[in-house]
């Protein structure tokens, strides 16, 4: 009998001290899970956060060290080049194309193409586009030939800037230059697809709101609203423009999560010099002083080697985070 009343007086004991048990198993599980115990997870997280943000901060002061060593300035100079030799010619390949469809009235090309140049070169790009348009034909000869231009001028480009990405990664190219070749092809032909395809929706996307606002009567927050899209259009064409010349470097460093950091900081570094160095322009009007009629045209070529200095600046933040990642696994094995 005494073991019949002791055994039930074990029995909660025990079934409480198992539930004691259970219930800090189950705590110690969940939280083994990865269900992080309240405010024993929060500084980590920030701590992290702040680290990651200081080693980027860090790779970026390197990078633009490492682009001045490795002599990116020189190498922007001869991409400008190349550039400004594309670039014309493709845009009067373009307003060729849109002629051909039927073009929209020529004052209103140049104010969706100049938004994002230096003040004081916007009248000398506005009137060169305006006189393109005017003197567009509407011929497929002139398109033929623009094109081949333009095709010509940017695979030079995109050759230049292949070696630039081959020597910033301390890769040297063995390979013949006819094996070579139908990568920058390919580049400087995607490039200049982009390119017209971007224009010609700027164009006809301007007369569309126009067009639009006038239909519905609402004339001005149509056309505001378009203008106030044109810049997340601008930045998606811009990063996938650094992509595909990103594309172009060593089969090791052509992967998207190899590239799209280095593409985001040429990007982000190309937004903020071209808005630097048109408040400057604005403001100080030294170009004017120092170049006279040719201010213009001078402050054109100055924007576009900052554009070229922050793809190179890109590049190199790429492959700076390349070395961090490789002394890091070295050191961990």
């Amino acid at each position: 009998m005494a073991t019949g009343e002791g055994a039930p007086s074990g029995g909660p004991g025990r079934a409480a001290g198992g539930k004691g048990r259970g219930a800090g198993a189950g705590t110690k599980g969940r939280y083994d899970a990865g269900e992080a115990a309240p405010g024993t997870q929060r500084a980590p997280r920030r701590e992290g956060r702040v680290s990651v943000f200081f080693g980027a901060v860090r790779t970026l002061a390197r990078s633009i060290a490492a682009a001045w060593d490795k002599d990116a300035t020189e190498r922007a100079a001869a991409l400008t080049y190349y550039a400004v030799l594309a670039l014309f010619p493709a845009l009067l390949m373009t307003l060729s194309v849109v002629g051909l469809t039927g073009s929209p009235d020529a004052s209103g090309v140049p104010g969706g193409l100049e938004v994002l140049m230096p003040g004081q070169s916007r009248p000398l790009v506005a009137n060169t586009l305006r006189h393109m348009a005017e003197n567009a034909s509407a011929t497929t000869s002139l398109a033929t030939f623009s094109g081949v231009g333009a095709a010509w001028a940017a695979c030079s480009y995109a050759a230049v800037f292949r070696r630039a990405l081959h020597h910033i990664q301390g890769v040297e190219d063995h390979r013949p230059a006819w094996r070579a070749a139908p990568r920058v092809v390919l580049t400087a032909l995607l490039l200049l697809v982009l390119l017209v395809c971007s224009t010609i929706c700027v164009i006809v996307s301007g007369e569309v709101a126009h067009r639009t606002g006038d239909l519905l009567h609402l004339g001005s927050p149509v056309v505001s609203a378009w203008r106030a899209l044109r810049w997340p259009v601008l930045v998606t064409v811009a990063a996938a423009t650094v992509l595909i010349l990103f594309r172009s470097g060593p089969p090791g460093a052509r992967s998207l999560r190899a590239t799209a950091p280095g593409g985001g900081v040429a990007v982000g570094l190309w937004l903020l010099t071209s808005a630097g160095f048109a408040i400057y322009t604005a403001r100080m009007g030294t170009y004017n002083r120092l170049y006279g009629p040719l201010a213009g045209a001078v402050a054109f070529l100055v924007w576009m080697w900052f554009s070229n200095l922050a793809l190179l600046v890109g590049a190199h933040y790429n492959a700076e985070r390349a070395r961090r990642s490789g002394a890091a696994a070295k050191s961990g094995a």
